[in-house]
């Protein structure tokens, strides 16, 4: 097990807390600036979106918001332990209850992703979309992936190690932790690093299967299609790249500092410079996610530029509509 400490400033509560304000000053407006768009601004001809739009915003915003203003969550890895430092320790909330429900908002972008696609896969592609079983079956599809969410990491909550040894556990297997981290007053360790992580690949391939599928089934329809207008099927392609980009741009970011963490746990590296870094880079997601949807889509690429007073962009960004087939929306 490699194990580096460099005792700099990097590595201290102090950066990370600062990081983490500064960023939530940024996240906060901007969040709520995103959901006044798309909730009094989407158009009529994105209207099928409107809800997975929100979705998706909402689970961004409110991980960004309980990390950077409620939490601050202090990550070690590779032995999944840490402490808080935010309100919620304040106020008293176990620092268990904490993580699991940090841990849990993250996981949360997985279902929000899947209805993203699979909208578009049921407007689009099924002939079926506005009828009563086709609804029905549309429900009890996402309660059960949000029932999985909330639960997936219930098996790693139940094999903690007794909070009293804890900290000779993290001792035993990080020689260089700081005894001011060991001894802090919320240490917790969620201990077998393992099952945390079959659980939380078990989940990424469920959610995943269920995205290409209709990534997939989506892509085949659009490119393939021939029996309506050239310009309808251009409206539906650009919408569906516009939705693409929108959703991986983020991801991306996610999995760069991600990969790196559980990197970790195969290759036993402790650095908790670098792994302060991920978790800002994690954080900002939400942010990139927000900047991204205002911009990628005109109807709120105008809105927001006539809220900022930027009035001579307007008049070449307008909404082309048009009648689409079957159950279509388009952009």
């Amino acid at each position: 097990m490699s194990c580096t400490y460099r005792n700099n400033y990097f590595e201290s509560d102090e950066f990370l807390e600062l990081a983490l304000h500064s960023l939530s000053v940024i996240q906060v407006p901007l969040h709520t600036l995103g959901a006044y768009i798309i909730i009094m601004k989407t158009p009529n001809e994105m209207g099928k979106m409107k809800i997975p739009m929100l979705l998706v915003h909402l689970t961004f915003a409110f991980y960004d918001i309980y990390t950077t203003t409620l939490a601050f969550p202090i990550i070690i890895f590779p032995i999944c332990s840490g402490y808080s430092i935010g309100v919620l320790s304040s106020i008293g909330m176990p620092i268990s209850i904490q993580c699991y429900i940090g841990l849990t908002l993250f996981l949360l972008y997985g279902p929000a992703v899947t209805m993203f696609f699979e909208n578009r896969y049921n407007y689009l592609v099924r002939l079926d979309c506005d009828t009563n079983s086709r609804r029905f079956k549309r429900v009890v599809h996402y309660f059960i992936n949000y029932v999985i969410t909330l639960n997936v990491l219930v098996p790693s909550f139940l094999n903690m190690p007794d909070q009293s040894v804890a900290r000779q556990i993290a001792l035993k297997k990080l020689p260089c932790l700081p005894l001011k981290i060991v001894n802090h007053s919320k240490f917790f360790m969620l201990g077998n690093e393992y099952l945390i992580f079959v659980c939380s690949g078990l989940f990424t391939m469920f959610i995943w299967s269920q995205v290409f599928f209709f990534f997939a089934k989506t892509v085949n329809f659009i490119f393939g299609i021939k029996s309506q207008s050239q310009r309808t099927t251009q409206l539906q392609r650009q919408f569906f790249i516009a939705v693409c980009i929108q959703v991986a741009l983020p991801f991306v970011v996610i999995m760069i500092p991600a990969c790196y963490i559980l990197s970790t746990i195969y290759t036993k590296n402790f650095d908790l410079a670098f792994t302060n870094f991920s978790v800002i880079m994690i954080t900002s997601h939400g942010l990139f996610a927000t900047i991204i949807m205002l911009l990628i889509h005109k109807p709120y690429r105008t809105e927001t530029l006539k809220i900022l007073g930027i009035k001579r962009f307007c008049e070449s960004n307008k909404v082309a509509v048009v009648q689409m087939p079957f159950c279509a929306t388009q952009n």
